[in-house]
C-alpha cells in the first residue's frame, strides 16, 4: 500500500501555499510529518516481506541519503548497506536523460537480497539500469523501493516497483534528500519551488 492518501490528505496545503520554509518556495506538497510516518509504514512492509533475513541496501545517491538514514533506524534485521551513483538529470534538468554511472557499483552482491532504495521513480531509468546489473551479479533476489513515484501515464511500460512511499503527481520537487542543481536537499518537507510551479500552472494535478 503506497501512502497516496497521506499525499491527498495535503492538497489543502498546497492549494493555500502553506508556510515557505525557503524563499524559493511555492508550496509543500508532502510534509515532515507524513514523510516521517509513511517511511514507519515502510519499514514494516519491508520487514514483513523478508521475515528477518539480512538484506543489503543498495541506495542510490544522492537524492536517497535522507530516505535511506530515516529508514535504516526503523529496520531490526541484520542489513549491509552500498551505495550507488546514478546520473540521469544534468545541471538544471527536470527530466531524465541517458544513465551513467558516476560512482559504480563495487561490492560483490552475488546470491545477497538486495534492496534498492531511490528517492523518486520517474522514467524508470536508473532502476531498470540497477535491476539489470545486479541480475547480471547473480543477487538471490533483487526487490526496488522508492519515496516518491511520479504519475507518468505517458509511460505505460514503465517498470513497477515494490515498495513506494507516495504517489505524486508529474511534477518537479525538491526537499528530503532531493534537490534542484544540487540545492535544496535540506528542507524537511517535500516541495515544490515557485520556478517549477509557474511552469506548470493550469496542468492537471499541479498549482500555480
Amino acid at each position: 500500500m503506497s501512502g497516496i492518501d497521506d499525499t491527498l490528505s495535503l492538497a489543502g496545503a498546497q492549494a493555500g501555499g502553506g508556510p515557505a520554509v525557503h524563499s524559493d518556495v511555492a508550496y509543500t506538497l508532502v510534509s515532515q510529518e507524513a514523510i516521517s510516518r509513511r517511511v514507519a509504514e515502510l519499514a514494516r512492509e519491508i520487514a514483513v516481506c523478508y521475515q528477518g533475513r539480512e538484506i543489503t541496501i543498495l541506495a542510490v545517491l544522492t537524492g536517497s541519503l535522507v530516505f535511506l538514514a530515516d529508514l535504516m533506524r526503523y529496520l531490526s534485521m541484520p542489513l549491509q548497506v552500498g551505495v550507488v551513483s546514478v546520473s540521469s538529470y544534468r545541471s538544471g534538468a527536470t527530466r531524465p536523460l541517458d544513465v551513467r554511472f558516476t560512482i559504480p557499483l563495487t561490492d560483490d552482491l552475488t546470491g545477497r537480497d538486495v534492496l534498492i532504495l531511490d528517492d523518486i521513480l520517474d522514467s524508470g531509468q536508473t532502476l531498470t539500469a540497477l535491476c539489470a546489473l545486479l541480475d547480471e551479479q547473480a543477487a538471490a533476489s533483487v526487490r526496488t523501493c522508492v519515496l516518491l513515484r511520479k504519475d507518468r501515464p505517458d509511460l505505460p511500460q514503465r517498470m513497477s516497483v515494490d515498495f513506494v512511499g507516495f504517489d505524486m503527481p508529474d511534477e518537479f520537487v525538491v526537499g528530503y534528500g532531493l534537490d534542484y542543481d544540487n540545492r535544496y536537499r535540506n528542507l524537511p518537507d517535500i516541495c515544490v519551488l515557485k520556478c517549477h510551479a509557474a511552469r506548470s500552472a493550469g496542468r492537471p494535478g499541479e498549482h500555480a
